[in-house]
């Protein structure tokens, strides 16, 4: 059932066995996993199921550091969350992920990429991606004559599974539906119901038109994203002049992005026509893949470098394949000027056609130039780059002294890409020119971005680790279940709680682990 929160009716507390704080992917999934148990279940969502601009900016804050991040434009407050705006791309991260300790200090996964495996498996039909299969030679009609450099020892090339989705639109008639899930919406968590033994009886909320309600459960979810679960926790603690969850002081620390930028050019020897790194073939269940390039496990553990990810983009004055998105950006940029005259057609969804006509800017200054061509070969590719973040203590977020319109603390992100970070770019580049060299199939020119912030880095809307999990209270801010150390039914959820990011695009990974915490709550709600 779905709720509009801003009703006066239903003034008394709420009460359920089981509330989740947030309904984008990890909550979604979190809350249809567990329907069907005879449980009554609570998911709250700030925003109603399309773009609130009031809301929106709930998320506003002060960002210190790499100012690419936006706080008020990275989350989404809306049925959904991140993914209606988001790229889509799904996969699982590496082996090596969960196996070594991170690059720089801290803690690793206390949890295994075997004991992973199943809940991604399960996570694939939610984001409709097909089969759960990411061996390059196993898709499709592709053989090893169509890999670049598969001899290379150095090199490896993965795939990632493209979705069409978006959370909110897919799955909002199943939570309509369900008669043991309410969907509240226009409903803002404002507190922390929380005793003084660590156990959370429930929340405050109120709506941006003032009607205030209370939630009561046995069981606490936050899944509101990596900078918001922090904010939370922050501020009951500053409430209530605690610690909890936060022996290791650690509540907060280790924010992770995947920064993302061009690292060099691949010249080649002798012209390609398409190849599938960047011709998507589809896989044989029809789902669309990406075919990119990283750094093999043995090379990456040998030499100490971040996971990295390289698309292969080509970029030059006789083919150029952007076309498709600079049409996605002048699609949006004519929606957004259709809204702004009264007209936007029912289809419109305005976070998704302004993420369009931002991250699409430079194809479209590009396009209006004429320097894209879509036909012939290619002499020329980008090597763009998603690089595994090391977590840092000081990468991290607290309470600034300003409040939004609902009278809570806003959020301050402070975020700084390290040196560290930028010299396994570096390495992992001069490690590709010298396979590419080897064989004979061009040179790679490193971009010069020596003198620029951050080595011209941007974000890629990545937000993980501020309430990461460990072993022990002091080496993280939840238990191997995402329990809250300290505390025996607050739990979260979500990129928050990952240790480390490798080169995965993140959601994947979220939402599996969200399906294994519906298995654990399961577990405990029968007890």
């Amino acid at each position: 059932m779905i709720i509009d929160g801003r009703s006066a009716e239903a003034s008394a507390p709420q009460d359920y066995d089981i509330l989740i704080v947030g309904a984008g992917p990890v909550g979604i999934t979190l809350a249809l996993e567990l329907s069907g148990q005879g449980l009554r279940i609570g998911l709250l969502e700030s925003g109603d199921t399309d773009f609130d601009p009031d809301t929106q900016m709930l998320n506003d804050g002060i960002v210190t550091g790499h100012d690419a991040v936006d706080l008020a434009a990275i989350r989404l407050r809306f049925l959904g969350g991140a993914t209606n705006h988001w790229g889509g791309r799904c996969v699982p991260m590496d082996r090596i992920d969960f196996e070594r300790a991170p690059l720089g200090g801290l803690t690793g996964w206390p949890i295994s990429y075997d004991e992973m495996w199943p809940y991604y498996e399960r996570a694939h039909p939610y984001f409709q991606i097909g089969r759960p299969e990411y061996d390059p030679l196993e898709i499709g009609d592709v053989s090893r004559d169509d890999l670049m450099l598969p001899d290379a020892e150095i090199l490896r090339t993965v795939v990632i599974r493209q979705s069409d989705m978006q959370f909110g639109p897919t799955y909002e008639q199943a939570l309509a539906d369900a008669e043991d899930i309410d969907l509240w919406l226009w409903t803002n968590v404002t507190g922390l119901d929380i005793d003084g033994d660590g156990q959370i009886r429930g929340v405050t909320t109120r709506t941006l038109s003032g009607v205030a309600r209370e939630f009561r459960a046995r069981f606490v979810v936050l899944a509101c994203g990596a900078v918001e679960n922090a904010r939370q926790l922050l501020a009951y603690n500053a409430r209530a002049a605690t610690q909890l969850g936060n022996e290791g002081d650690l509540l907060g620390r280790g924010y992770m992005d995947h920064p993302a930028a061009g690292a060099g050019f691949l010249w080649l020897d002798d012209p390609l026509p398409p190849q599938i790194y960047w011709s998507l073939p589809p896989d044989t269940d029809g789902t669309t893949i990406r075919f990119l390039w990283s750094l093999s496990e043995d090379v990456l553990a040998r030499e100490g470098l971040n996971n990295i990810q390289f698309y292969l983009i080509p970029f030059d004055e006789t083919r150029d394949p952007r076309i498709r998105e600079a049409n996605q950006g002048w699609s949006a940029l004519r929606g957004i000027a259709k809204w702004m005259l009264g007209d936007p057609g029912r289809n419109f969804q305005f976070s998704e056609a302004y993420c369009n006509a931002i991250t699409n800017a430079d194809v479209l200054a590009a396009d209006a130039l004429g320097m894209i061509d879509r036909e012939g070969a290619t002499t020329r590719l980008l090597l763009k780059y998603e690089v595994e973040q090391r977590p840092d203590r000081d990468n991290r977020v607290t309470l600034s002294d300003e409040r939004d319109a609902l009278g809570q603390f806003l959020a301050n992100l402070h975020w700084s890409p390290s040196d560290a970070d930028r010299d396994s770019i570096i390495r992992t580049t001069t490690l590709i020119g010298q396979a590419v060299g080897a064989a004979g199939l061009g040179r790679v020119e490193l971009e010069d971005h020596f003198d620029e912030p951050y080595w011209a880095s941007n974000t890629s809307w990545h937000q993980m680790g501020t309430t990461r999990m460990s072993a022990a209270p002091e080496d993280g801010v939840v238990d191997v279940d995402g329990r809250l150390w300290g505390s025996e039914n607050l739990y979260l959820a979500g990129g928050s709680v990952m240790p480390t990011g490798g080169r995965a695009n993140p959601t994947m990974t979220m939402v599996a682990l969200s399906i294994r915490l519906a298995d654990h709550l399961k577990q405990r709600m029968a007890a």
